[in-house]
């Protein structure tokens, strides 16, 4: 796996996220409000963590084979299922930008795995040609403990492989601002 498609993945944990946001358009300013929003979530991470939280965000968050990834969707329920004081003040973090959690993560979505397929097609686009070849047989061949995170990385690739040519564009707006966020939370 390449360094990029892992440090996408540290970063989609960094967050929480909601429900996908339908036919609608991504705009640019729903991409830059939602880059705004990453740095006031650091508190509430960083009291999960500490909670012991973190890890069951992160199962939560992971893509599984035949589902679309929805980092930021399947991490705002997982708040709202399982820690709802943390998922209220999540949306209380997000409403001055504008978004419900749900809308946050339904906009998260679609803003990073924009970005991630930006990123890949700039910087690796060997590694999303070698996913795309695989196939469920070849990941059947794997060990057993390797075949789930084949597998989720997979999934991850699929929905990746799709984002659409807008939401890459604006993505590409706000592509400077997600590095600078990713470079400062991912562990070096």
């Amino acid at each position: 796996m390449s360094k990029i498609l892992f440090a996408a993945l540290a970063f989609v944990f960094v967050s929480a996220g909601a429900a996908l946001a339908g036919d609608a358009p991504l705009t640019e300013d729903q991409a830059q409000r939602f880059v705004k929003t990453l740095p006031a979530l650091d508190a509430l991470k960083t009291e999960m963590d500490a909670e012991g939280k973190s890890d069951r965000m992160e199962v939560a968050t992971q893509p599984k084979a035949g589902e679309p990834f929805r980092p930021y969707s399947n991490a705002v329920a997982t708040l709202k299922k399982e820690y709802p004081a943390d998922h209220a003040r999540l949306a209380k973090a997000v409403k001055p930008h504008g978004f419900s959690a749900q809308e946050w993560g339904a906009v998260g979505d679609r803003v990073i795995i924009a970005h991630i397929a930006n990123k890949m097609q700039k910087e690796d686009p060997r590694t999303m040609a070698m996913m795309e070849s695989m196939d469920q047989s070849m990941i059947d061949m794997m060990p057993p403990e390797m075949q789930a995170q084949l597998a989720a990385a997979f999934a991850m690739m699929e929905t990746v492989k799709n984002a659409p040519a807008e939401d890459r564009e604006v993505a590409a707006t706000v592509g400077d601002e997600l590095d600078e966020y990713m470079e400062n939370e991912t562990p070096s």
